[in-house]
């Protein structure tokens, strides 16, 4: 398989109140739900700062050290999207069942969350899980992921793995027809070629 890369969830409006920060210490284990009577006070948006690390893809402890302090936050607002970015991120460092655990997150607080469906197969094809990838992608699609170039793209790869081109340069064409200067697809359709059905003979 070829290098993976996750999408971040977009966050549409995340700014807090500048202050001094308080709150738990982070680091140590990951939280996977807030804590009950905390108030929390920023001077940087830590869901914000999440997003920008999965996004970039640099300074991965600083983001994740963020995403902890987001996801704790009892007011927060985009909690599903904060845990795909942080899976993202957890992905990027080598953490591919807490990078699982955190779109399992993501989905229980937001079932429609096309996203975290996509960016779960993603984790899924790197893990050799075809079948479980090819749900994950199906249902992502069906949600309206916002990459739905990388869905196509990736489920082709997945046929493509398992030989069944005719479906798999259905959705590398796919791809391009979303995103028609889309790189990776363009690469795969090189691969193809495509003879005429032959009719029958009277």
């Amino acid at each position: 398989m070829k290098r993976l890369v996750l999408v971040s969830a977009l966050l549409f409006s995340a700014f807090a109140a500048p202050s001094a920060m308080a709150g738990p210490t982070l680091g140590g284990s990951m939280p996977d739900k807030p804590f009950d009577n905390l108030q929390m006070i920023y001077n940087t948006d830590p869901a914000l700062q999440c997003y920008r690390t999965a996004r970039d893809g640099v300074d991965l402890n600083f983001g994740l050290e963020h995403c902890n302090t987001a996801v704790i936050d009892p007011m927060m607002n985009y909690r599903a999207q904060t845990f795909v970015n942080r899976g993202i991120i957890r992905f990027d460092m080598g953490d591919r069942k807490g990078a699982l655990n955190d779109f399992s997150n993501a989905l229980e607080y937001n079932p429609s969350l096309g996203d975290a469906y996509l960016n779960q197969a993603l984790v899924l094809v790197a893990e050799k899980r075809p079948a479980e990838a090819m749900t994950a992608i199906n249902q992502g699609i069906a949600l309206g992921a916002t990459n739905l170039q990388v869905a196509y793209y990736t489920r082709g790869e997945v046929e493509d793995d398992a030989g069944h081109y005719a479906q798999a340069y259905r959705d590398y064409k796919q791809a391009l027809l979303v995103k028609p200067d889309y790189a990776p697809a363009q690469r795969q359709l090189e691969r193809f070629k495509v003879v005429p059905k032959r009719t029958p003979t009277q």
